[in-house]
């Protein structure tokens, strides 16, 4: 009966860590023409967690300028519009 239970316990234990993993695999991910500093000038498009959006788009981050872009595309923040 411990046997059992135990190969019971393994199953459910893996079958919840695979579950998780799923579940954090199919979180929104936004991409933003991200600003690498308020002085350099440059930025480039990133891709965030859909929580992480407001927070780029209060520090100057757009998401219309990262439209069309691959991540890691250089981009131009005023362009096609703000973001906020």
């Amino acid at each position: 009966m411990k046997r059992i239970f135990a190969i019971a316990m393994g199953a459910a234990l893996i079958v919840g860590m695979t579950l998780g993993t799923l579940s954090l695999r199919a979180a929104v991910r936004v991409r933003v023409c991200h600003v690498e500093g308020h002085q350099s000038g440059r930025a480039h498009v990133i891709e965030i967690s859909d929580s992480a959006v407001a927070a780029h788009l209060n520090h100057g981050d757009s998401l219309q300028a990262a439209a069309g872009l691959g991540v890691g595309d250089t981009c131009v923040p005023g362009s096609a519009g703000s973001g906020s």
